[in-house]
Parts: structure tokens; C-alpha cells; sequence
């Protein structure tokens, strides 16, 4: 099993994991991805990208509380979009329809930093929505969406997903966790 390194924590800590009691650090830390990358000399942060991106390929950050490790991966794929891009992370199994996002995906960058119009909005939102081919009329048209479906954006398990968790455990890439049998 792959260990949450110190410096995953130190970074996943610092703001990404702060969303729903402190959305101020996580649109903060979102925002600032693109200059911790270019200003990492010691190659901390790509390794935390990185690590970050093995979590999500091998299930293997322990679900939160009262959580399934289904739903930890998919909100682990929202944290990525917000802090990386559109690109989903690097042999992501179950990657997001590029589609979805903003429109039938909301994450919480969308629903912290993104408003109506950018004077309410962070001042981060129009960048960080250019670079994700999204407009403020996509994400409003989502929240209107999820509001009707009530939905909370996630997609349900798809077929397998529990056997690749065995296969995963069995060759020692991540801890079972209870309930996976």
C-alpha cells in the first residue's frame, strides 16, 4: 500500500482538505497550484501531484468518515480538477466525461469561488474557469442542474470497480477497508 507521505499531507492539508470547513484556504490553495508548480525547486509539489494522482489510480487515500472508498475517490477527482485542470490525473481508471464538468460535475471551487459574474466571484474564478474551457453561464446552468436533480455529483460505482479494489489490495497497492468484501 502506498503510505500518505509527510509531504502529501503537508500540502493535501494545507488547503485541499479544508474545503467544506474553510473554503477561503481551498479556493486559495486551487488557486495557487500554478505557482507552486513553476516555483518548485525541490520538486516537492510535482511530488505531491504525483502521489496525489497514485491515490486516485489505486484507491488508495483511506475513505473519510462514514464514507465509501467509491465516493473518497470521486471527491478526490473533484479536488484534482479544482487544483490541476481538466486533465484527469495520470492512468485515472474511471476518468470524469470532460462533459461533465461544471455543467453536471460541480466540485467546490465551483461552488465557493465561481458566482454569477466575476465582480462577486474570486478574484481567481476567470482564470481558473478559462483554463478549464468553462463559463460562469456553464457552472450556473450546473448548479441550477444539480439543484433539480438533487444531485451531489458523483457518479455511481460502475461495473468491476469492487473486483479492481480486490486486485488492488491483493497486490498490495492499498488497504482494504471494511465493507469491500
Amino acid at each position: 500500500m502506498i503510505p500518505e507521505s509527510e509531504n502529501f499531507k503537508e500540502y493535501f492539508g494545507g488547503g485541499f482538505g479544508m474545503a467544506d470547513n474553510l473554503p477561503e484556504f481551498y479556493i486559495e490553495a486551487c488557486e495557487e497550484v500554478a505557482e507552486m508548480l513553476a516555483d518548485d525547486e525541490d520538486g516537492s509539489y510535482h511530488a505531491f501531484r504525483d502521489e496525489f494522482a497514485a491515490h486516485i489510480r489505486d484507491s488508495s487515500f483511506s475513505p473519510l468518515p462514514r464514507t465509501s472508498q467509491w465516493i473518497t475517490d470521486e471527491w478526490l477527482r473533484n479536488v484534482w480538477y479544482d487544483a490541476f485542470g481538466p486533465e484527469p490525473p495520470p492512468e485515472d481508471p474511471y476518468p470524469v466525461p470532460t462533459q461533465d464538468w461544471g455543467r453536471r460535475r460541480l466540485t467546490r471551487y465551483m461552488l465557493h469561488a465561481v458566482n454569477q459574474t466575476p465582480e462577486v466571484s474570486s478574484p481567481g474564478a476567470p482564470a481558473w474557469l478559462a483554463a478549464r474551457g468553462l463559463t460562469f453561464a456553464d457552472v450556473a446552468a450546473g448548479v441550477e442542474w444539480s439543484a433539480t436533480a438533487q444531485s451531489v455529483s458523483f457518479r455511481p460505482a460502475p461495473e468491476g470497480w469492487l473486483e479492481r479494489l480486490h486486485d488492488l489490495t491483493a497486490r498490495g497497492l492499498r488497504a482494504e477497508q471494511p465493507g469491500e468484501r
